[in-house]
């Protein structure tokens, strides 16, 4: 019996490290390089030709497949400084006689100069052809004068900007060489799963000389919308949110998967305190790879224009509106002389399909026009007071619309950023993002700095309900007010909701 009871402890243990032996290998297996990184082995040792990005082959042993991937992308990833000139904004003090004289300046203001000062912004990028494209964010670049680029063997060069796109945020440059240059291949960010291991690879704090640093974490969503970082807030939303910290400078760099493969660009946080908290966001490749190949052939992206502001349709908004199912999106607003209008859309008009493709959502719905492209003539089903109805629209083109809507004259350039404010109306699910419970008013996006709201307290975040006693609905409401009191200099009443409360800010037009 004791002898048994040796045996039963020997097969206990054995079987307990039976356990960890399949657990290892199961744990292990899902960390596993794809049989194409394997095939390569590990990069990092140059070869004789001595040609930037040509790689030895060394075996995978004893080390991470983390090690083998970094080595792979580092090479192609890139710092990249951009230079700008601004124009120093003086505060409204600077009006008043007795701070004049305090510092000197002449009472009248005969003397005053515009002072511009130099401004640079760090980011990241990677190479995705050996002659030289560089796919960013296009917020690293914005109106920048001069881009230079720094390869990893720490060589600079002055690159061009091809294009820009401020929809999606993402921008393409080039830079000269008479070399090839290592690549970073893209991927297929639709194939990817929550849970799937990533790594960004970027250039945060580069003052602190931390460049191309490398961090790990997995996809933790996909397609997130509606998401407003600082004063911007692209029209393209669906992005990939991952844990994999990117920090400062990391922006524009690539969100790599363990094949080695960008799955997507790396481009901004949500975090409460400015820090990484684990919550970044990376532009799936698929829509980068789409925006760069126009860019390439272009310089723009054309995209097509139906011309309504699409809304998603909540339980209660379907209760109100007697509607037959939330599936689909409301037509809240319809542009003059546009498409819309032309094919008789209304305001209230559910649209459930897209030239045969369900709507889901509004954010959905935006890349279905855009993709159908300018000049396609679509079909669009429309659920309306009870009934179905299919209309053809012919679709037009975005940046046309978008630049005449600019542009349209004196008046309507003042009334768009009138006071300093920049709006757009208040949806379902900037509501619920935002905490309150009313699904009407124009949301302020941004405010300039040193303009009149700024100096009255108005902020991003906050929600016009009412101006000099009139309501708010829409941002076309806000428009319509701005028209009638543009050359008002008198103080004017805003009633606006903030975090849970109501208040009223008073405006001084400067």
């Amino acid at each position: 019996m004791k002898f048994l009871g040796h045996l039963r402890g020997m097969a206990w243990v054995l079987g307990l490290g039976a356990i960890f032996t399949v657990g290892g290998m199961i744990i292990g297996s899902n960390l596993t390089l794809p049989d194409k990184l394997r095939a390569e082995g590990q990069p990092g040792t140059e070869t004789p030709s001595g040609n930037a990005g040509e790689t030895a082959v060394a075996p995978l042993t004893g080390h991470s497949p983390f090690v083998y991937v970094a080595g792979k992308v580092k090479p192609a990833v890139v710092n990249i400084s951009a230079e700008s000139v601004a124009e120093d904004q003086y505060h409204s003090f600077m009006n008043d006689d007795f701070f004049r004289r305090f510092f000197g300046m002449p009472p009248d203001g005969s003397e005053d100069k515009p002072r511009t000062r130099r401004s640079e912004s760090l980011g990241s990028g990677f190479i995705f052809s050996k002659d030289g494209y560089i796919m960013t964010n296009n917020h690293v670049v914005k109106d920048a004068e001069k881009v230079t680029v720094t390869l990893s063997d720490q060589h600079h060069y002055k690159a061009r900007i091809i294009g820009t796109d401020s929809e999606t945020d993402l921008a393409v440059l080039k830079i000269d060489t008479d070399y090839d240059l290592p690549v970073i291949e893209m991927g297929d960010s639709d194939s990817i799963l929550v849970g799937d291991w990533v790594m960004a690879i970027g250039n945060p704090f580069p003052n602190l000389g931390l460049d191309r640093t490398v961090t790990v974490g997995v996809v933790s969503a996909k397609g997130r919308k509606g998401l407003i970082f600082g004063s911007d807030m692209p029209s393209y939303q669906s992005y990939i949110q991952t844990d994999a910290s990117i920090n400062p400078g990391n922006s524009g760099g690539p969100l790599v998967g363990l094949d080695g493969q960008a799955i997507g660009v790396n481009s901004a946080i949500a975090s409460p305190s400015g820090g990484n908290v684990g919550i970044g966001f990376a532009i799936p490749i698929n829509l980068a790879r789409r925006v760069a190949d126009q860019l390439l052939n272009t310089g723009v992206v054309s995209r097509g224009y139906l011309g309504i502001y699409p809304q998603d349709i909540t339980h209660e908004l379907k209760e109100a509106q007697g509607l037959p199912s939330t599936d689909g999106i409301i037509v809240a607003q319809v542009d003059k002389d546009t498409p819309a209008e032309k094919s008789s859309l209304k305001v209230g008009d559910v649209i459930t399909r897209f030239n045969g493709v369900k709507v889901t959502d509004a954010q959905q719905f935006r890349f279905l026009v855009a993709d159908a492209g300018p000049g396609a003539t679509v079909s669009v089903d429309v659920w309306r007071e009870g009934s179905k109805k299919t209309m053809k629209v012919m679709l037009g083109d975005r940046a046309s619309f978008m630049t005449a809507a600019a542009s349209p004259g004196e008046v309507e350039k003042d009334t768009r950023k009138w006071l300093g404010l920049e709006v757009e109306t208040l949806t379902g699910e900037n509501a619920e993002r935002l905490g309150v419970d009313q699904q009407k008013g124009a949301l302020i996006v941004s405010v300039a700095p040193g303009s009149a709201s700024d100096e009255a307290g108005l902020r991003s975040g906050d929600f016009i309900l009412k101006i000099a006693g009139k309501e708010v609905a829409t941002s076309a409401d806000f428009e319509k007010i701005a028209k009638e009191m543009k050359d008002s200099s008198k103080p004017i009443s805003f009633y606006i909701k903030r975090g849970g409360s109501n208040v009223f800010v008073a405006v001084t037009p400067n």
